[in-house]
């Protein structure tokens, strides 16, 4: 018994160990996260607004050393969090039903977050071509029945997650956020609030809103042009 006793404490501790380090390594990442958010709610305003956001934004958080860390610290949350969930294995106990959208939208920002990163990275690093207001509205404009979904559930996981981790993540460094943000109205009022920003900043990025520059004249279009003519001629 004595053995049993000790491999479920330090299991315990092991858990409470990797709580931890996920609620600091998601506490830092999001600060990006919410910028990244602030970013896409001005596209409802202007594009003129979004890109000098952006801009801004760029000069700081794409300073190498920090930029470096910030896919650090993302990486430690996915993995935490992986770890977690394989200790969990087994277990029947239903979660609530916030719990399980937390989860959720967990599992679709850490499937497409890389892949979002490079798409948006690569063009800047190697072509000088940020994508900005111009290069959302080209991918939406080249593939709306992938793009407009695919960004509408990245922005309300992202927002989903972000607001529901805090003061998950708050909790387990021992922090206890105010219960008016836990639940109730004053969890679901902000995030629906939210959600249907994001909806709006897409019809902005689509032109719905107001009219937008042509979406195949600007930098990050013309470099994705090249790339897919490259392709298709290394192809033939």
């Amino acid at each position: 018994m004595t053995g049993i006793n000790t491999a479920v404490t330090n299991s315990a501790v092991n858990n409470l160990k990797l709580a931890q380090v996920q609620a600091v390594s998601g506490l830092l990442f999001s600060v990006f996260a919410l910028v990244h958010l602030a970013n896409t709610t001005l596209a409802v305003v202007g594009a003129d607004l979004y890109d000098s956001f952006q801009s801004s934004a760029r000069g700081i958080y794409q300073w190498p050393p920090l930029e470096l860390a910030l896919v650090a610290t993302l990486i430690v949350h996915i993995v935490s969090g992986v770890l977690r969930m394989r200790g969990r294995r087994g277990s029947k106990a239903k979660p609530p039903l916030r719990l399980r959208l937390h989860r959720y939208a967990a599992y679709y920002l850490a499937l497409f977050v890389f892949g979002h990163m490079a798409a948006t990275r690569l063009p800047a690093l190697f072509a000088d071509a940020p994508p900005f207001f111009g290069g959302v509205s080209f991918s939406m404009h080249f593939m709306p029945w992938v793009f407009y979904p695919y960004y509408a559930l990245l922005g309300i996981a992202g927002l989903y997650h972000l607001f529901y981790g805090v003061p998950v993540a708050l909790g387990a460094l021992g922090v206890r956020a105010p219960q008016s943000i836990r639940r109730g109205p004053g969890f679901w009022l902000p995030v629906g609030t939210g959600a249907l920003v994001i909806v709006m900043a897409l019809l902005g990025f689509g032109g719905v809103l107001y009219e937008i520059d042509d979406p195949l004249d600007n930098d990050f279009a013309r470099a994705y042009e090249t790339a897919l003519d490259r392709l298709s001629l290394d192809s033939q």
